[in-house]
């Protein structure tokens, strides 16, 4: 196509108004420049918009040009990706809602199209494939490179699970609306329930329906229903009849296309200044480093920064956000970046947007564990239930369509056997020229799938184990093959220890269930409770947990991994010894035994973490929120065992005291390094000191002869609970520091606000074992 000359004359083309000249943010946005300074000439000095003034950039107008079409440009998509854009408009405008996957299929992808796929397999093919433990990050795609969001969507639609909707009411009633929508306006289908008219009219004539004429021919099979007949033949009779209803809502199961997603310049941290993607690229790696070893949701091979930030600002915000928060170098931004993953948060769950990033987004989110200003602007556990609820609206607590079934019949032409159901050694061979690039990519999209579920569900099943919510768990075709899932040739390194969590906490509810059937019978043995507790756990920490030399022997990232293991075990026994402490299950049988069981696991849980936090200290300053919670949980409950155990005498526990203070310091340490940043670590570790200073105010005196030293020499089976010890309560006794008078003048932030805290993280539970 020939173009006008005058393009090459800048003299001849019209040239923008500069009254009417807008700035680089406001025509990004397609909204009016609000600048109210004079404009007259280049020099003359103007305001910034308040659009820039909000975001706080620079207001920045470009220089005018030339109207129109510049010469020699051409259209952004041109041959067969023009051709398959066409097709999907057409697509729509027909709205078909059968038959467009084929057409989808039947036109290959372009290479613009797919530009993640296309990066993906230039990153396969420059490192070692299938290496399950790799510990680089290689890019999947050029630096500056731009993704549409709808291509990523179209990826993901393709590795969604096939349900089985027979058991599943709405799914099924969706299916056959679907159908029904599709052979509706078929010919055939009209004239199958359209009668003759010459039947009609004789019809009409004996005063007979053809609901009526129906149910009187013989040949159908009786139900043998109780129903008035003429409500049947009224069924048939609108049933039958061919005219307009003046349907509604016949789109309500339909599937869009396109799903919407939380990006654009309004929402992105680049576009709107909060940070560049020079930061980006720095801290991501770090991320991977030094987080991901205990979060362990992501992929490090898909998620990028230009492939996450394409995907979703909620989840590309909260990583620089979070790892911005351990990165001394990145104080700066820090506290910018949290306050705009706040809003976002508040934002996509008031859109009621939902993807797979957005449930990583909120999971990432949540392990910043950085607290609220006040405990009722907490909603950490309002974003669980949405992201729980997005997850399973999005079918990824199913079994995704995995390579090995796409391929299962050319393995079985060329003789080979499968690689997901052999051994270990089977499983991480190499399988160079088994899969297609496709299939590698497809499969990687089903694991990040599959692997946000595990881990979402781990987060929401610890949070009501510690709640005291814990029942059962929820079983699925994915968890009943949690054992070989990490087994798998893609599998990242912190699969294994996924897969260790799932199968602890599905140990952990069985067991609570056992232990309240056991507890209806009588038991000869005091520690019944602790004996069980470790013959169910035993298999498994001879499964998955290491032995100090092996971890001493790992590296550091599996070091992390190994320890935060460790901790949630031993968090798990004692939150399972502490429910023998309630009425309904111990009912003021072996209580010494119990509560005696339930110390000595909580003090080794305070000792583990301070000499760990001492040792290994700032690796594992990234641990979750209830690991941290957990460890003030067992602090708290020494001191209130304690006196029930071995008296209220003064400076008794003053072994206890010192072991509790270490904890207290290296919660407020772990929560405040680096400087820039104050975690849920350091808000519990100030308040559990807090505690600890009103428990120690007896401690300045001497003690009385006849106890010094006695209390050190003394054993804890001779130690027997005095009798002015209340039974009512198996853990209180009438001497409670947390009600001495000297806090109570305090507005209860030391007692009843801590307790006030606790239950917000525990939930109502946490009172009764207090």
């Amino acid at each position: 196509m020939s173009t006008p000359s005058y393009r090459d004359e800048p003299s001849h083309g019209k040239a923008r108004s500069a009254v009417a000249a807008a700035c680089e943010a406001c025509r990004k946005l397609k909204m009016k420049c609000t600048r109210t300074g004079p404009q007259g000439h280049e020099n003359s000095p103007s305001e910034p918009c308040d659009r820039c003034k909000r975001t706080n950039r620079p207001c920045k107008i470009p220089e005018s040009r030339p109207l129109g079409r510049r010469r020699g440009a051409l259209g952004r998509y041109r041959g067969l990706e023009k051709a398959y854009r066409k097709l999907q408009a057409e697509a729509k405008k027909a709205n078909i809602s059968h038959g467009l996957e084929g057409v989808y299929d039947s036109v290959s992808l372009p290479a613009d199209e797919s530009l993640a796929f296309d990066s993906f397999l230039a990153n396969e093919s420059d490192t070692p494939r299938f290496s399950p433990t790799g510990e680089a990050r290689p890019e999947v795609r050029p630096p500056g490179a731009v993704i549409q969001a709808d291509h990523w969507e179209d990826a993901e639609v393709q590795v969604e699970p096939v349900q089985e909707p027979m058991s599943n009411p709405l799914a099924l009633l969706a299916f056959a609306s679907d159908a029904a929508q599709a052979t509706e306006t078929s010919p055939a289908s009209v004239n199958a329930l359209s009668s003759p008219a010459s039947r009609r009219q004789s019809d009409r004539q004996r005063g007979e329906s053809e609901g009526h004429r129906l149910l009187h021919r013989p040949g159908y099979v009786s139900l043998g229903l109780q129903l008035d007949r003429a409500s049947l033949v009224q069924g048939l009779d609108t049933l039958l009849n061919t005219a307009d209803a003046g349907h509604q809502a016949l789109d309500y199961f339909k599937r869009t296309g396109v799903r919407q997603r939380d990006i654009g310049p309004d929402l992105d941290p680049v576009e709107l200044g909060l940070v560049t993607m020079d930061d980006a690229h720095h801290l991501f790696p770090i991320y991977f480093a030094r987080l991901h070893p205990i979060n362990g949701i992501l992929d490090p091979v898909l998620h990028t920064p230009e492939s996450v930030r394409c995907l979703s600002s909620l989840l590309f915000t909260w990583i620089l956000a979070l790892t911005a928060q351990f990165d001394p170098a990145s104080a700066s931004i820090a506290e910018r970046l949290r306050r705009h993953g706040d809003k976002l948060s508040r934002y996509v769950h008031t859109c009621g947007y939902k993807s797979v990033e957005i449930v990583q987004g909120y999971y990432i989110s949540l392990l910043s564990a950085t607290p609220a200003k006040t405990l009722t602007e907490e909603r950490s556990w309002l974003y669980t239930m949405y992201a729980i609820g997005v997850a399973t609206d999005l079918g990824m607590d199913q079994e995704g369509p995995t390579a090995c079934s796409r391929s299962s019949q050319s393995q079985r032409d060329r003789n080979l056997p499968s690689p997901c159901s052999q051994a270990d050694q089977v499983a991480r061979q190499s399988l160079d020229g088994e899969w297609t690039d496709r299939s590698v990519y497809e499969e990687r999209m089903v694991r990040n799938r599959e692997r946000t579920w595990l881990r979402i569900l781990l987060w929401e099943r610890a949070n009501s184990a510690a709640r005291g919510r814990l029942q059962s768990f929820p079983e699925t075709s994915l968890t009943r093959s949690i054992d070989a899932w990490w087994l798998h040739p893609l599998a990242d390194m912190t699969d294994k220890y996924t897969s260790a969590f799932i199968i602890l906490r599905k140990v952990l509810a069985s067991l609570q269930t056992e232990l309240k059937h056991q507890a209806q019978f009588s038991q000869s043995d005091a520690h019944w409770v602790r004996d069980l507790v470790d013959t169910s756990l035993y298999d498994w920490c001879n499964t998955w947990l290491s032995k100090p030399a092996d971890i001493a022997s790992a590296s550091p990232p599996e070091q992390v991994s190994m320890t935060f293991l460790h901790y949630v075990y031993e968090h798990g026994r004692l939150w399972t010894l502490s429910l023998a402490l309630s009425d309904s299950i111990s009912r003021a049988e072996n209580l010494d035994a119990i509560r005696q069981d339930c110390f000595e696991s909580a003090v080794n849980c305070c000792e583990t973490a301070v000499r760990d936090l001492t040792t290994v200290g700032e690796p594992l300053y990234c641990m979750l929120a209830p690991t941290w919670a957990m460890i003030s949980y067992a602090a708290v409950l020494t001191l209130k065992i304690f006196p029930a155990l071995y008296g209220p005498r003064a400076g008794s526990d003053v072994e206890l005291l010192a072991l509790l203070s270490q904890v207290a310091l290296q919660l407020q340490r772990a929560g405040t390094t680096p400087p820039h940043r104050f975690g849920i670590a350091a808000l519990l570790g100030q308040h559990l000191m807090m505690i600890l200073r009103a428990r120690a105010l007896g401690l300045g005196g001497e003690l009385p002869p006849h106890t010094q030293d006695y209390a050190a020499r003394r054993r804890p089976s001779e130690w027997q609970p005095g009798p002015e010890m209340s039974q009512g309560n198996p853990l209180v006794s009438n001497w409670d520091p947390f009600l001495t008078p000297a806090i109570s003048d305090q507005t209860g932030v030391a007692g009843d606000g801590f307790a006030d805290f606790f239950r917000e993280i525990f939930g109502p539970g946490f009172g009764d074992l207090l």
